[in-house]
Parts: C-alpha cells; structure tokens; sequence
C-alpha cells in the first residue's frame, strides 16, 4: 500500500469527505465557478480540518500517533453546508457562509488530542472551513452559491503523495458520540 515510501513526499490530514453522490454533482454543478481552471477530481475533494508538515520520509510513529487521535476523537455527526464560492490568484474555494459550531468543535478535539500526542500543525495553517474546487490564474470573486449539504458521519486520516494526485484513507472514525449543542427540549 505504501510502495516507494521514500522516494515522494508524504502529507497527512485529517478531513471530511462529502458522499461520492454529493463529490459528483459538485464537481459538475461547480464547473463554471472554476474559470478555466483544472478542477479536483471528485474523489480528492474534502474539508481540511488539522493538517501536519510535509515529510521526505515515511515517519511510521507520526503514523501511528495520528491513528491514536482519530480513535480519541469523540463526536455526534453534524450538518455541514457549502454555500459561497471565493477565490483568490491560484484557487477557487467551496466555503460555507455561517460557522458550523460542530464544524468547529470537530477540529477543535483533533487539534486538542494532536497537541497531547506531541504532533503540532502545519506551521502555516489556520483552520478556515473550504472545500478546494479548481487551481487556476484569476481575477478574485466571491459570490453566493447552489448550497451543498451533506450529513458529515465520519472524518477520515488521509496520505497524501505530494506530485502524484494521490490521496489514500488511512483511518476512518464514525461520528457517533452526543451532540454537544444545549437545547431547550
């Protein structure tokens, strides 16, 4: 499964992926939002929720560390909603226009079970909900978009090979535990 391990760079993140229903239609509702850009294949597409620096080697205990967190990860699946497309000079994002505060308690748990495992986050990275639809040379937009929804039951570990247009899901964890949103009733 992990044929050539040295020889490309290894990234790993925690994400949510939409349904392959849903990956489909958002690959071909979005199209025109893409601007002559190459657009995600459906399956790469998700939502970045912690993500670690690159590595040149396969790190097998940062492997298993990050295997330890997902499993930690205690959380009641939630509505997420896509509904604004913005962009910048390189790439055309999928974002939502509300927070998600399940969306953010999420990530919260991972980045708080990560710090405990001594794992730390990507140097640069400030978690901003978005689902990266298309790399591209443009102008700046941002406009309302057809809402995408889907029930997030599971987030996912994944690999990426860096310059292969790889992704491969080494974790899965259902989301299964109590919602944690006070409610009148």
């Amino acid at each position: 499964m992990f044929e050539n391990k040295i020889s490309v760079r290894h990234r790993f993140f925690f994400a949510l992926l939409p349904p392959a229903i849903i990956a489909r239609q958002i690959v071909s509702v979005m199209q025109p939002f893409a601007g002559g850009g190459r657009m995600m294949q459906a399956e790469r597409l998700h939502i970045t929720l912690d993500i670690l620096d690159d590595f040149e080697r396969w790190p097998e205990k940062v492997v298993a560390a990050l295997l330890a967190v997902g499993e930690e990860i205690t959380a009641a699946p939630f509505e997420v909603v896509l509904d604004r497309v913005s962009g910048g000079t390189e790439t055309i994002a999928l974002r939502p226009r509300l927070k998600n505060a399940s969306l953010d308690a999420l990530r919260a748990k991972i980045a708080a079970a990560m710090a405990r495992m001594g794992l730390s986050q990507r140097q640069d990275y400030r978690f901003s909900p978005h689902m990266t639809l298309a790399y591209r040379d443009g102008a700046p937009i941002s406009k309302l978009a057809p809402p995408v929804r889907w029930r997030a039951e599971e987030f996912v570990l994944i690999h990426s090979l860096l310059g292969q247009t790889r992704h491969e899901v080494l974790g899965r964890w259902t989301l299964k535990g109590l919602d944690e949103q006070p409610s009148l009733f």
